[in-house]
C-alpha cells in the first residue's frame, strides 16, 4: 500500500555559478540530514526562464525557498530578485540574495534588498552548515504557509 500522507520534500532553488559553493551547500544539507531537493541553476538567464515558466504554469507550485547569487552571468541576482518580487506567484516564497558585504551596501543603496533578504557568503564550513539550516527553516515555514523569519545564519 502506498502512503499518501508522506510530507513533500522542500525544493530550494540555488542560482549560483560557482560549482564549489553549490557542492558545499549540497554537502551541508546532506551532512546535516536535511531532506531537501536542491536545484542549482548556474546562469541568471536560465534562472529567469525557469521562473517565467513557474509563473505561467499555475498548476505547478513555486519552490519553497530561493537563494540568488548577486553576481551571475547575463542576468544578475538583483534583476532576478526584482522579477520575483513583482510576481504574485512568488509572494510567499522566501527569497534571499547571496553576496559579500560590498554587495549588500550596493543593493541597500539601490533599495533592492533589506536586512532580511541578504545573506553573506559563508567563509567556512560551519557557515555553510548554518546556511543549510537557515534555508531549510525558511523552506519549511513556506511549506507550512506561515510568516517567514528573517535570514540570520552566522557567517
Amino acid at each position: 500500500m502506498v502512503e499518501t500522507n508522506k510530507p513533500e520534500i522542500p525544493t530550494i532553488v540555488f542560482v549560483e555559478d560557482s560549482a564549489g559553493d553549490t557542492q558545499l551547500l549540497e554537502e551541508a544539507l546532506r551532512v546535516s540530514k536535511l531532506d531537501a531537493q536542491l536545484l542549482n541553476i548556474s546562469r541568471g538567464d536560465q534562472a529567469l526562464r525557469y521562473f517565467e515558466i513557474k509563473e505561467s504554469a499555475r498548476d505547478l507550485p513555486p519552490p519553497h525557498c530561493i537563494l540568488l547569487d548577486h553576481y551571475l552571468p547575463r542576468v544578475t541576482g538583483g534583476n532576478l530578485l526584482r522579477f520575483l518580487r513583482a510576481s504574485p506567484v512568488f509572494d510567499k516564497t522566501p527569497i534571499y540574495i547571496f553576496g559579500n558585504q560590498a554587495d549588500y551596501a550596493y543593493l541597500i543603496s539601490q533599495k533592492r534588498v533589506g536586512l532580511e533578504t541578504f545573506i553573506s557568503k559563508p567563509g567556512s564550513w560551519a557557515g555553510f552548515i548554518d546556511l543549510a539550516h537557515c534555508l531549510m527553516s525558511a523552506a519549511k515555514d513556506c511549506e507550512d504557509d506561515q510568516d517567514h523569519p528573517a535570514a540570520s545564519p552566522r557567517t
